[in-house]
């Protein structure tokens, strides 16, 4: 314990000591090219800011409270600009896809979604790694966020791993599958992850529907979980016997009992909620105001009696929410003060590739590489994606190019758990995993992720009309 502690209180003084040293050298030195004062100023703000997320200095939360501080005490930009989050109908929709979440988990209905399709198709080792994607996709339809998706499907797959008497590699391989599966298949509608897929359309500043992000990310995120499950089992092959106990499902199944009543409610009103997203394109109703209606819906006596004053607090990550908000923050200060412009014309070579498939390359590449130093996926958006857009439009391509392009570079690719929470969340005692389990998927999954970047997305949004 106490050397846990003075690892951490290193690492602490380590990242306060480059952060000021950062700061100080963006302040003082002359940097290339043209950056004004307030550019600069946010500059400084943010790097100082990324090294604490990096170093764990503080909890990110509160270190981005500390940057979104620094922006308004150094006058670089006013509350309108620093906050813009709050004014857009992203936030809420994050907000509203938390607590449907909260209530679809709340009242027992995916679990009893999940145990339909374990009774189903679990019969084998196999059966399980490809169920985890089935159930990944399924569940994105009635919980939109991946933690409470991937620990649902661990709590019945750890049960099933028990009782089959897996051996430790297998259980490890099958509770990996679990999470990895949750990275890719959050990806093929827009809110199967409500925090990364609606903070990369924040990024691109273009208007996509729930209907819209799934035409542009349901055939490149169907390829890329497919690509997934085939190195999950080329890599992590069976090696002990594996029986499934089809009739303790069954139990599970029966403990259930009949649909109650508030199963019923709430699935119809996430029924409503998709009904409503998918038809935007006709009735104009932004998802954000989908999703608040039907919060609302589940909160009311009679037709809802499902959410409560509990659920605000508990259903809601708000220390998430804080990070999204910095995260924007990043990319309109980084506008308004040119400094996304100057580290476009700084970073990246002078004339943008023609190509969308070099450009693909660069863009995706460039955003794996930040990821791997910074560990977030939603830190490493945030400072990759404003230049990158800002690069993009100069080639006059279509900002959404490069904002789905670093969002799939950060979404799906990790070296070690801490590259992606959802992996972080899984390893351990939860998924059974360790970081030499990740690494060794990680690597190769390199590859997949830019030949799903490269030839499948840009094939298919050039076909799609996206790219002209």
């Amino acid at each position: 314990m106490k050397q846990l502690r003075a690892i951490t209180q290193h690492r602490r003084v380590v990242g306060i000591s480059l952060s000021l040293l950062l700061a100080a050298l963006v302040w003082l030195l002359p940097l290339p090219g043209e950056l004004s004062a307030d550019g600069r100023k946010a500059l400084a703000v943010t790097l100082f800011t990324v090294v604490w997320w990096i170093f764990t200095v503080i909890p990110p939360a509160y270190a981005t409270l500390l940057m979104l501080l620094g922006y308004l005490l150094l006058g670089v930009a006013g509350p309108a600009d620093v906050f813009r989050i709050w004014t857009l109908p992203l936030m809420w929709l994050i907000v509203g896809s938390f607590l449907i979440a909260a209530a679809v988990t709340k009242v027992g209905l995916a679990r009893r979604v999940a145990c339909f399709f374990m009774i189903r198709f679990a019969s084998s080792y196999r059966s399980l790694v490809v169920l985890t994607y089935l159930l990944g996709l399924v569940l994105s339809f009635l919980i939109p966020h991946p933690f409470p998706r991937a620990l649902l499907i661990m709590s019945l797959i750890r049960a099933v791993i028990e009782k089959a008497d897996m051996n430790r590699a297998d259980a490890a391989a099958v509770g990996l599958s679990v999470f990895v599966s949750a990275t890719v298949t959050s990806t093929m509608l827009l809110t199967g992850d409500s925090t990364l897929n609606l903070t990369a359309v924040g990024f691109s500043g273009q208007a996509v529907g729930w209907l819209e992000w799934a035409r542009l990310m349901a055939v490149p995120g169907l390829i890329a979980s497919l690509l997934m499950m085939g190195l999950q089992l080329l890599l992590f092959p069976q090696t002990g016997p594996v029986t499934i106990d089809r009739a303790a499902l069954r139990q599970e199944q029966q403990a259930l009992g009949p649909l109650r009543r508030e199963e019923i409610v709430t699935l119809i009103w996430v029924l409503a909620a998709l009904l409503l997203w998918m038809t935007d394109f006709i009735h104009g109703i932004d998802p954000a105001w989908v999703a608040l209606l039907v919060v609302v819906g589940l909160s009311l006596p009679g037709v809802g009696d499902v959410l409560d004053a509990e659920d605000i607090s508990s259903g809601i990550n708000w220390p998430i929410l804080f990070f999204v908000t910095g995260a924007l923050a990043i990319g309109t200060v980084g506008s308004v003060t040119g400094m996304s412009a100057w580290l476009a014309e700084t970073l990246l070579p002078p004339v943008p590739p023609a190509n969308p498939y070099l450009f693909a390359a660069l863009t995706g590449g460039v955003s794996m590489g930040i990821h791997m130093i910074i560990g977030s996926a939603l830190a490493s958006m945030s400072i990759v994606s404003p230049p990158l857009v800002q690069y993009a439009l100069a080639a006059g391509w279509n900002p959404l190019f490069p904002a789905l392009v670093v969002y799939t570079a950060v979404s799906t690719h990790f070296l070690f758990p801490f590259h992606h929470v959802t992996i972080l969340i899984g390893a351990g005692k939860t998924g059974g995993y360790d970081g030499r389990h990740v690494m060794r998927y990680g690597i190769p999954l390199t590859a997949i992720t830019l030949l799903v970047i490269v030839f499948v997305e840009v094939t298919w949004w050039r076909w799609l009309g996206l790219l002209g």
